[in-house]
């Protein structure tokens, strides 16, 4: 092929006429689908939903920013916008001639301009013999390309017809992820603990109906025990109740005994430019609505983030969840107010004594968030929770998440699950916490929360839970696409209670030392090799240290 500048200047304009940001095989399907995506509003409540933009059809060579009367090839453009309308823009006014292009995607460029050529001849409309004859010694010298091109296009027609014929629904998108870890405990509970592979199936389905609104199917399946490993206990109830710190955030959800079981369903919607509203129904949390200022480390336990749930974000969102109401309202740019009322997951729906959605177990959260710069934000959280009996402590809906066996129990006082013979009281919590996210560069950011909750243990007594951390994330260490990530902090310990009938505990301090590499192998697939060292397992010095050690697959799509 001859390599003189107005062949190089075609090359470019046919190009861009069609706008390629993909890669050059797939670039003939791309063009007819485009306007087929589903367009969904991005939102943190559902993860990994795709975005698409439109193509803008310009009239006037002017309309390209990066274009300038200068250029050795504005004329050339000029002409082919203005005489041929060959040219398409992208969405943000740009035409982008300097990028590199294959022969295939030169093809499909040319084949844009021949039939927009072949529709002004059949209108009768003036077309300069040089650029015809240019254009047929293109068409010629590209002869194999473009009927490959053809066939491609005509078999992707096909396709498209197939897929609209079977497509289950014209509105709704599903996504997912899929988790393996190869987990064990090792040091002083060592003894207690066998080496376990544990899954969690996770598949969102998410549906917009008028393009700013947004319901979420979220289903749920896995094969982790309702306790996870056996670390330090405490006696209550006539049972020994095991710590839940170092619980992986690849166990979250994941206790459904391989059934796939409805996790939650929530629809969020806009209410004026401030406010979104979101109705919440099933075992819904607060974090997906309140920002918990860990970027990097929280990722809505969809197994990119941080190893632990404790890693993930400040304890004080797992004192309640459920179906109700949750809402963001932004006062300026640099406020957001959120939070919101869920009743217990577990009983919402049952209209006897002590249930339902206003008579039983309750949690109400409020968050203020003060975004100070685009590097650092800081966040004040108040949580005020009812548990009715066998539901108090770090959990999600009745499956301990964090925090020593001492403070989950109160001492020994309560356990989770019920038990005739072990009467339990219902505990009131008040709960206060407050957390910062500072990126200190595009390789390197600090996180950290501080929370403090007084459980009052109804007619027996009352006491304190302290919690806090600070994580340290480092994006793109090593690839672009990997996360290094470090945790260290106290999981939830009681240090005092003050009334009641509690055993003798020890304040010990509890320490959480994490540290994980993720390492993505492509968009979809990433490897984490991670350990959890905890001194003093249940808030104990006399306990031998435990280290969990563990390996995560996950799989998106």
């Amino acid at each position: 092929m001859n390599t003189f500048p107005k062949f190089f200047l075609f090359s470019s304009v046919f190009v861009s006429s069609i706008y390629f940001i993909i890669p050059a095989a797939n670039a003939s399907e791309n063009i007819l689908v485009q306007d087929k995506k589903l367009t969904l509003e991005q939102n943190k409540f559902f993860p990994n939903l795709d975005s698409t933009v439109s193509l803008n059809q310009i009239t006037k060579v002017s309309s390209l920013r990066d274009v300038s009367p200068k250029d050795w090839a504005f004329e050339a453009l000029r002409s082919l916008v203005e005489r041929y309308g060959c040219i398409v823009g992208y969405p943000d006014s740009t035409f982008k001639g300097n990028r590199a292009l294959s022969r295939y995607e030169f093809a499909a460029g040319l084949n844009a301009c021949m039939q927009q050529m072949e529709r002004l001849l059949a209108q009768s409309e003036a077309v300069i013999r040089e650029d015809l004859e240019k254009l047929q010694r293109l068409i010629k010298e590209f002869e194999a390309e473009l009927a490959q091109l053809n066939s491609r296009v005509d078999n992707l027609e096909g396709r498209i017809s197939f897929l609209e014929d079977h497509q289950f629904s014209t509105t709704v998108k599903l996504n997912g992820n899929v988790t393996f870890a190869l987990s064990d405990v090792f040091g002083g509970s060592g003894d207690d603990n066998q080496t376990v592979f544990q899954e969690r199936v996770v598949l969102n389905l998410t549906t917009s109906f008028t393009g700013k609104d947004l319901l979420l199917t979220s289903l749920w399946a896995g094969n982790v025990p309702p306790i996870g490993f056996n670390l330090p206990t405490t006696r209550a109830g006539g049972i020994n109740v095991p710590s839940a710190e170092g619980t992986l955030s690849s166990e979250f959800g994941a206790n459904t005994d391989n059934s796939l079981q409805l996790l939650s369903l929530i629809y969020l919607f806009p209410v004026g430019d401030k406010l979104k509203i979101a109705i919440n129904n099933g075992f819904s949390t607060f974090y997906p609505i309140s920002p918990t200022l860990n970027p990097y480390l929280d990722d809505l336990n969809m197994g990119r983030g941080a190893i632990s749930n404790f890693g993930q974000r400040n304890p004080i969102y797992t004192t309640g969840g459920g179906s109700g109401i949750t809402f963001q309202y932004g006062i300026n740019d640099k406020l957001l107010l959120s939070g919101g009322y869920l009743a217990d997951g577990l009983n919402v729906g049952n209209p006897n004594q002590g249930k339902g959605l206003f008579n039983g177990g309750y949690a109400v959260l409020g968050q203020l968030t003060w975004n100070m710069s685009d590097k650092f934000s800081l966040a004040a959280v108040y949580s005020n929770s009812y548990t009715p009996p066998g539901r108090f402590g770090s959990n999600y809906n009745g499956f301990a998440v964090s925090g020593t066996a001492v403070a989950n129990t109160l001492a020994g006082q309560v356990r989770l699950g019920t038990n005739q013979l072990f009467k339990q009281q219902p505990v009131v919590t008040n709960a206060y916490g407050t957390q910062f996210t500072w990126q200190a560069s595009s390789k390197f950011t600090l996180s950290g929360w501080f929370g403090i909750a007084y459980p009052r243990l109804i007619n027996r007594g009352d006491g304190e839970i302290l919690s806090y951390a600070l994580t340290f994330a480092f994006p793109d260490f090593g690839k672009e696409g990997n996360l290094l990530g470090f945790v260290v902090g106290a999981e939830p310990y009681l240090t005092d209670f003050e009334g009641g009938n509690p055993q003798d505990f020890d304040v010990d301090v509890p320490l959480h030392i994490e540290a994980f590499y993720r390492y993505q192998i492509n968009d979809n697939v990433d490897i984490t090799p991670g350990l959890i060292w905890l001194t003093a397992p249940n808030q104990d010095n006399d306990n031998a240290d435990d280290v969990i050690a563990t390996i995560r697959a996950s799989f998106k799509f």
